[in-house]
């Protein structure tokens, strides 16, 4: 018996958050909508006039081997070195206060 109240004493914070969820997904959504509209009803004409209506003309292909952005394609696994070996003549040096870091 000592046994199941131990479980239960485990389980019923989780036991109460799902019955929790439970009927929150019971309740309708309606209080959250801020709108409520009927829905336009097609009429015969309207759909007609829908069905009638030009197709809209197909768009130019667009051909992927014209890419202009070269940059893209020149990445390699050591890009990031030789940017950052390329940028190291402009770094300013950082001050320290001769501290070692507590990152570190």
């Amino acid at each position: 018996m000592a046994t199941s109240l131990l479980r239960f004493g485990q389980l019923g914070p989780l036991k109460r958050l799902q019955v929790e969820s439970w009927a929150f997904l019971r309740n309708s959504a309606a209080p959250l909508c801020t709108q409520t509209r009927e829905p336009a009803k097609k009429t015969k004409a309207a759909s007609k006039k829908a069905a009638a209506a030009a197709p809209p003309e197909p768009e130019e292909p667009f051909d992927n081997s014209t890419y202009k952005n070269y940059q893209h394609h020149s990445y390699t696994p050591y890009t990031f070195a030789d940017l950052d070996l390329e940028m190291a003549k402009f770094r300013l040096p950082q001050p320290s206060s001769g501290r070692p870091s507590p990152r570190h």
